[in-house]
């Protein structure tokens, strides 16, 4: 995982899309949680396909609500996962 865009396209892959909406209208501000585009099954799934497609072991203590309210937001908290020195 290199940068905020790939993320965006790993969490579009796991976000059920509603008629008229797609991946590509997913951008690095989108509020996730604001916008219902993620419940707690979904963030399972992100953080399973982050780990799997990825490489990147997101602590349970990183699991929290304020870390997917956008994509830049997870990736804050992959990048700041990174400066700990974990994947």
């Amino acid at each position: 995982m290199n940068s905020v865009e790939e993320l965006c396209a790993l969490i579009g892959s796991r976000i059920t899309w509603g008629p008229g909406e797609d991946a590509s209208s997913l951008t690095a501000d989108t509020p996730l949680l604001e916008m219902g585009l993620v419940d707690s099954l979904a963030i399972m799934e992100i953080v399973a396909a982050l780990d799997k497609e990825a490489g990147v072991t997101l602590p349970d203590t990183e699991i929290v609500a304020a870390n997917f309210r956008s994509p830049k937001a997870l990736w804050a908290a992959i990048e700041g996962l990174a400066v700990e020195g974990r994947p």
